[in-house]
Parts: C-alpha cells; sequence; structure tokens
C-alpha cells in the first residue's frame, strides 16, 4: 500500500474512532440527562466538514457534500450563503424526485414484510400537525443529512481513496469498482448505531445504509441519500405507530 493509501486509511480510522467514541459518549446515561445526546447529529456534520478540510484540498465536490455550494471547498465562493441556497434549489427538487421514486419502489416491499419481523401497532396516524413537522424536519436536517454527509460523503469516499478506487471511474463501472467502499460505510454506519444501543434493528441499517451509498455514487453527491433517509426514517416511524 503506498503512502497515499496508508493515509487515506489513516484518515478514516482516526475519524471513525473519535466521532464513534463521542457518539458512545453521548448516547450514554449521563449526557442523555442532561441532553446532549441532542449534539450527535453536529457532531457527524463538524466530523465531515472538518475531516475534508484537514486534507487540504479544495473538494468539497470530490466527497459529494457542496449541497448546491452551500458548502464550498477551501478556496471559498463568492456567493451568499443565501445566494447559494437559492441556486441549489432546482438540485435540490431533482434528488428528491429521484428520492421519491426509490421509496416508491422500496417500501411498498419493506412494508409488506415488516409485519413478519415486528410487532403491529394497533393504530396508525399520520397528519402534518406541529409534532409531525418538526420530526419531519428532525429527521432531514439533525438525522439523515448529517450522517450522510459523514458516512457517505467523507468516510465513503476515503474509503474509496484507501483502496485504490480511481477517482475518474467511468460511470458504467462506478457502482462495480465502488462496491466494497459501499459495503464497508453501510459496516461502519451500523457499527455506530450498534454502539449506542445493542439490537438487531441498529445491527440491520447496514442494509439500508448500503442502498444510500449505492445513491451516492450514482447521483454523485449525497442529495437523493439524504432525502432517500429522511423518508425511509419517517416512514419506519408511521409503521411502528408513532
Amino acid at each position: 500500500m503506498d503512502l497515499v493509501r496508508k493515509r487515506a486509511a489513516r484518515d478514516v480510522a482516526l475519524s471513525f474512532i473519535v466521532v464513534n467514541g463521542l457518539v458512545f459518549a453521548l448516547s450514554r446515561g449521563p449526557a442523555q440527562r442532561y441532553g446532549l445526546h441532542d449534539l450527535i447529529g453536529a457532531l457527524f456534520l463538524v466530523g465531515a466538514l472538518v475531516s475534508v478540510r484537514r486534507l487540504g484540498e479544495d473538494d468539497t465536490h470530490r466527497f459529494g457534500i457542496t449541497l448546491g455550494g452551500v458548502f464550498p471547498g477551501a478556496q471559498g465562493d463568492a456567493r451568499s450563503l443565501v445566494r447559494a441556497v437559492i441556486e441549489g434549489v432546482p438540485l435540490a427538487l431533482r434528488e428528491l424526485a429521484v428520492a421519491l421514486a426509490c421509496a416508491a419502489v422500496i417500501l411498498p416491499v419493506y412494508a409488506f414484510f415488516w409485519p413478519y419481523v415486528n410487532p403491529v401497532p394497533i393504530a396508525r396516524r399520520f397528519a402534518l400537525d406541529a409534532p409531525h413537522m418538526r420530526e419531519i424536519a428532525t429527521n432531514l436536517l439533525a438525522v439523515a443529512l448529517t450522517e450522510e454527509m459523514y458516512f457517505r460523503g467523507w468516510v465513503q469516499t476515503r474509503v474509496a481513496d484507501a483502496l485504490g478506487v480511481p477517482r475518474d471511474a467511468p460511470a458504467r463501472k462506478e457502482l462495480r469498482r465502488m462496491a466494497a467502499p459501499v459495503l464497508i460505510a453501510s459496516a461502519l454506519f451500523a457499527i455506530t448505531h450498534v454502539s449506542v444501543a445493542v439490537t438487531a434493528p441498529r445491527a440491520a441499517v447496514f442494509f439500508p445504509g448500503l442502498l444510500f451509498g449505492a445513491l451516492r455514487v450514482w447521483r454523485g453527491g449525497i442529495g437523493a441519500a439524504v432525502f432517500l433517509h429522511a423518508i425511509s426514517n419517517v416512514f419506519e416511524a408511521w409503521l411502528e405507530g408513532r
């Protein structure tokens, strides 16, 4: 393994150990009593951005986390944050459409098999009231966005660097070449969830992690993965009757 690949492997290992250690600490009783577990989302966000910037690369695009220019590279961006957000709306809508199309295919199948392994609630209710709107916003901004930035943005890309995956692979070969990074990032994604609580459902996030990782490769950024992640979390809550 050459020095570039060794550095990439070291970067992933160091970042994951630090972030996962902090996630573990914030999810324990004392931290939860003071509401510090709410900082876990910010931890993933900071972990991703700081890790990318430490490389000294003007390359947030390569890590799929520019989000239409909201998070520019080290060279900065002449646009204001407001203008960057507005200009990113068409891209966001396109990625949302992709996520909705994927959800329309996958979630009905998931819902069909769900009762075979989970208790069925007495009743299910979903309304666009304040509590549910708050839950949707939380899942999108504090959970899906931050986790996808870290695991599919930073970890998956840097694992690919460590494995020597070519950065300029043709699109038709990209998914095949990125299979191992997607698997490893999904495994680390599951390990982090299990470190919070050792349960089968938390370990099972490995499987949607594969889908999010494949979407990241296909779309070139994390947008569709973020939306599908949030949609899946909200749908899961509805299946559980919450």
